[in-house]
Order: structure tokens, then sequence, then C-alpha cells
């Protein structure tokens, strides 16, 4: 997996990374990005949107779809459909990973949450041992409304 701790710099640096990708500034600004935004998913428009302004030289939006692309393939962001299936949305994947809890997503906010609880486990286990069906929680999410969206 690619890491992603160090964002510190936005040049222009095209150092071939051991994927024999390179580390472009794009790359970097996304990766940035999504380091400031853990628990929030965004389309491949809102990406470009947010890091555009931030580059002496913007990506233009193939290069950003690309990018997206091979982060998804390499471990560090991973794609989700929309609640409507409309749209794809991107998530940075957290250290440790997200396969062995379910995500709960606020349709108001949108804010993601990882559900690590027992009941949770106790769910997954129930669904598989009683109905057959392994869900994959790495790509699984609730919809609702979080706690301070009810109270507004």
């Amino acid at each position: 997996m690619v890491q992603y701790e160090n964002h510190s710099h936005f040049g222009g640096s095209r150092a071939k990374m051991a994927n024999g990708r390179y580390n472009t500034a794009a790359r970097e600004a996304i990766l940035a990005f999504f380091a400031s935004n853990p628990d929030r998913q965004f389309t491949a428009d809102g990406v470009f949107d947010e890091i555009s302004p931030l580059l002496s030289k913007a990506p233009g939006k193939s290069t950003v779809y690309r990018l997206l692309s091979n982060l998804t393939s390499d471990g560090v962001l991973r794609k989700y459909r929309d609640g409507t299936d409309s749209f794809t949305l991107y998530q940075l994947v957290r250290k440790g990973g997200c396969e062995h809890h379910l995500h709960m997503k606020c349709t108001s906010c949108g804010m993601i949450y990882h559900l690590e609880c027992d009941r949770s486990h106790e769910m997954l286990s129930h669904v598989l041992d009683h109905h057959g069906f392994k869900i994959d929680s790495g790509i699984s999410m609730l919809y609702g409304q979080c706690e301070s969206c009810r109270k507004g």
C-alpha cells in the first residue's frame, strides 16, 4: 500500500515511486485534501474544485479522475456509490483499514462514522451464520441522521 502520511509539500516533484507512478503536485494535493477530510466523501468533481486553486498549474479533470482511480487501486482511497447510485464518491482509507466494521453516513451533513462496536460484529456474524450472506463491511454503509443533525 502507498504511504500517505507526509503531505508537507506541493512542489512539482515527479519522483517515481515504488509502484511505478509519479509523485506529482496534483497527487500530493489530493492526498493532503483527503488527509484533512478523513471522514468525508467527495466526488471527483468536488476534489477537482478543491485542489485546483491550491496549485500553480491546475490539473485537468481527466488527471484528477486518473489519480483517484490510481489511489483507489493502491488502497489509499475507497470508492463508494452515493445512496441513490447517481455518482461515485471517494474517501480516505483509515490506517488499519475499514474492512472489519460497518459505516454510517449522515444524510444531512454527509459525515461518515465508523461503527466499531460488538453489536455490529454480532450482526455481521448473524447474517453470515443464519442467512449465508457475507457482508463486505469495508464498503457497507448505513444511512440515517446523526445526533447533531437530529438536534438541529
